[in-house]
């Protein structure tokens, strides 16, 4: 896959256009170009789960909620208008006139669908409402969804969960239909699926019977390229290639953003990244006071000065946007020698050695894992590095071959931090690689999204933080500000603290 930047580019972009692909430049004011990191191996809303494909599907086909990123405790009407729980049923009356980009009207047919076949999938977002029971059609502009106990985060996560076309479930099911759904595209939503050219790129369309309020001056086609290097999205970037381009590496997006034509546009990142797992189950990290140790020898500092100062320290798993975070009245996490040193007498170790495995590709991983060695020599402990493909490094320390793992804590549901604890520090969760099992906890984050009391609700959220901080499973060495340059000739690019880093085409526009 080639990189659309100099010789090459230009090169790869004649031979695009020989084979009938649009080059469109990004100066087109009534299109407009998007860098993406990579390309999306399916836009199969039911299986889509890293950024680039989520470009896609984000766009394509709408939700019966919004979230709202200028407040993140509320949630806006979309394909619904109006929901209601009552225990474990929710009914939701969805909007009149709705019509996918094929012209078929939407209907509750079409929710139970998606949803009947996203569970039966269980891949991609599923683990976002797992918790449904069942699906029922009330009547074409009323669904109820039962779930398997009461929760009062289920209109929260359909936020995130793309409506289908009940059709194209009936026409495209089985093994042989399925590959219908990995490349092409039929939603509701403000573009529309045009084409699929392989190594290149994914053309959209403006959906002018969209439902919802476009901008002024908005694009009528986008294109979105897939661009792997990140120098190359930064010089395409700011040579006027592109638009708009995706994980600009930090000290290219900060030049950029400081030089005539840009500006940046800076926002709250998905809960923290890097975070460093410590293995409960083999020595030395199955001791608390050594965990305990490596916590407070970590050079803190490095790792934000490593970001450029736009990063802060996190006192726990739940960053202070997130409703109800209990991280304002969390004690801060730093750097003390001392402190460390007696921690690790308390532990009965000396001159343990432990060896941390990560993902390689992840510069930001190697450092913070880098930090570690560095921090731990310093109280007399040595960490063994070793980078392995994401699923080999992941793997080490789930079969008790590492003590430690590097990897970002995520959190895709705006409101409910269950679905995150679920899958890194309850038992049986994917991402909870070190093994961390703790009842309380268990009983915590099971009960939670029965508690209606946001205040409840809230001190049960810092309880379950609490926990997890107090185990010192993990060290969370940063919580980085996501940082974006934007050409000033565009406006209406935001951040959403919930969301990988992507694009929300809808609000774009041409100044």
């Amino acid at each position: 896959m080639k990189s659309l930047s100099g010789i090459a580019g230009t090169a790869l972009l004649l031979m695009a256009s020989a084979m009938g692909v649009n080059s469109a430049s990004a100066q087109d004011a009534t299109t407009f170009v998007y860098a993406d990191a990579g390309e999306p191996s399916t836009i199969d809303p039911a299986k889509a789960n890293v950024n680039w494909e989520f470009t896609v599907t984000r766009n394509v086909y709408d939700r019966l909620v919004d979230f709202d990123l200028d407040d993140p405790s509320r949630l806006l009407p979309a394909l619904a208008t109006e929901w209601k729980q009552d225990g474990k049923v929710w009914t939701f009356k969805l909007r009149d006139g709705v019509t996918f980009h094929d012209g078929t009207p939407f209907d509750a047919n079409d929710v139970k669908a998606t949803l009947d076949r996203l569970l039966k999938v269980g891949q991609g977002q599923s683990y976002l409402v797992d918790d449904i029971a069942s699906v029922t059609v009330v009547d074409p502009k009323t669904v109820q969804i039962e779930t398997k106990a009461p929760t009062v985060f289920l209109a929260s996560n359909l936020s995130r969960i793309e409506m289908m076309s009940d059709e194209d479930i009936a026409k495209h099911g089985g093994e042989a239909g399925e590959a219908w759904f990995s490349e092409n595209a039929n939603g509701t939503g403000p573009y529309a699926f045009v084409a699929w050219t392989r190594g290149t790129q994914i053309e959209l369309k403006r959906n002018d019977k969209w439902w919802g309020k476009f901008p002024e001056k908005p694009f009528d086609r986008v294109l979105d390229r897939f661009v792997t290097d990140g120098a190359n999205r930064a010089r395409g970037l700011e040579g006027g290639e592109f638009d708009l381009a995706n994980f600009v590496p930090l000290d290219e997006a900060l030049r950029i953003g400081s030089t005539s034509g840009f500006h940046l546009v800076e926002g709250n990142n998905l809960w923290a990244w890097p975070a460093i797992y410590l293995n409960m189950d083999i020595p030395p990290t199955n001791n608390k006071d050594f965990r305990n140790a490596l916590v407070k020898a970590f050079d803190y500092n490095a790792m934000v000065q490593s970001f450029q100062g736009k990063a802060v320290v996190g006192r726990g798993p739940i960053p202070a946007w997130f409703p109800g975070s209990p991280e304002k009245d969390q004690p801060e996490i730093k750097t003390d020698l001392e402190a460390a040193k007696a921690a690790l007498a308390a532990s009965g170790l000396s001159n343990a050695t432990m060896k941390c495995s990560v993902p390689a590709g992840f510069p930001e991983f190697r450092f913070a894992a880098t930090i570690l060695q560095a921090s731990a020599a310093q109280i007399g402990v040595t960490v063994e590095i070793e980078e392995l493909p994401f699923v080999e490094a992941i793997t080490a320390i789930k079969t008790d071959k590492s003590n430690c793992f590097v990897l970002g804590n995520a959190n895709l549901s705006p409101q409910d931090a269950t679905k995150f604890f679920s899958a890194h520090y309850l038992k049986g969760g994917f991402f909870n690689s070190g093994k961390f099992e703790d009842p309380a906890l268990q009983e915590l984050i099971a009960k939670l999204p029965s508690v209606s009391d946001p205040a409840e609700r809230a001190a049960m959220l810092k309880q379950a933080s609490d926990i997890v901080v107090d185990s010192h499973y993990i060290i969370w060495p940063a919580r980085p500000v996501t940082v974006v340059p934007e050409p000033d000739r565009i406006g209406g690019y935001r951040i959403d603290p919930a969301e990988y880093i992507n694009a929300r085409f809808w609000e774009l526009y041409s100044k």
